[in-house]
């Protein structure tokens, strides 16, 4: 019978142990989120910061925290959601503008993300790291920009719509400073039948091709005889000619015998020399 009550007596106590077990106070969910956070395990914290959410609803400041661990975790449209709460709280504050232009910038919204940082100027406008931020954005906005336009000529090129190409190019060079494209406008110049104009910007072409490296100083003079080529002017097309030769013999130390130079030179003298020459 001593035994039976001392085996009760266990069970008691365990059954009292484990009750207390399930009454434990629960887990600090601000302490997991945070520790979470620290570590950089984006997705946990995004958890952890949800609960806390639900379980201190007046700390608005959560919104802000649960958006940053979404948008780590490339949650963005969680992320945009926290933020945007927070924002109906709060629509004066200065760094929900600022994160949400981050944001954006995450979501490769280059437009949003430079309204929002314009935003955040206005709140702030003595904030020097808000204007480096406004100002990247103006730039990067401008290079999307740009690299809309480079693509727009290349299609343009693509289908030979060389007056609208060429339009476009000028922009690009001239507006946008897009140097790297003068052979491209040179040439598409040339395409549209204004000889005199493309003349010019091959001089421009030199100019920058001396400053880039040798290959385009040996393309800008074929390209310069192709042009008086279609211009019917053959003997100054065989002085650029053999001008790209002697830049192509500087660079390799030699000249192929089935160059482009070479080709050409003899189609030129077969042209002006017509009584003896021959070309192989």
């Amino acid at each position: 019978m001593r035994r039976e009550l001392r085996f009760a007596s266990t069970l008691l106590r365990v059954g009292q142990g484990n009750a207390a077990a399930e009454t434990r106070a629960p887990v600090n969910v601000l302490a997991e989120a945070d520790a979470a956070r620290d570590r950089r395990d984006w997705a946990t914290a995004a958890f952890h910061y949800e609960q806390a959410v639900e379980q201190y609803p007046a700390r608005i400041s959560l919104l802000v925290q649960l958006g940053h661990a979404h948008k780590e975790n490339g949650d963005f449209e969680a992320a945009l959601e926290a933020y945007r709460h927070f924002l109906e709280e709060e629509p004066d504050d200065v760094d929900i503008h600022l994160q949400l232009g981050h944001l954006y910038n995450k979501m490769n919204e280059p437009e949003a993300a430079l309204q929002w940082y314009e935003r955040a100027h206005a709140l702030a406008p003595g904030n020097a790291d808000i204007a480096g931020h406004l100002e990247t954005a103006r730039l990067r906005l401008s290079r999307v920009d740009v690299e809309r336009k480079r693509q727009n000529a290349m299609e343009l090129i693509q289908s030979r719509r060389w007056p609208q190409a060429r339009a476009q190019l000028r922009d690009l060079v001239d507006t946008d400073g897009e140097i790297d494209l003068i052979a491209v406008y040179a040439n598409v110049t040339k395409e549209a039948g204004d000889f005199d104009e493309a003349l010019r910007l091959y001089d421009v072409y030199r100019q920058y091709a001396q400053n880039l490296d040798a290959a385009a100083v040996i393309d800008v003079e074929i390209q310069t005889a192709h042009l008086y080529k279609a211009m019917r002017d053959i003997e100054a097309a065989l002085r650029y000619y053999i001008r790209a030769r002697d830049a192509e013999f500087d660079v390799y130390g030699h000249v192929t015998a089935d160059s482009i130079t070479g080709r050409e030179i003899r189609a030129c003298m077969a042209e002006i020399y017509t009584c003896f020459w021959h070309p192989d």
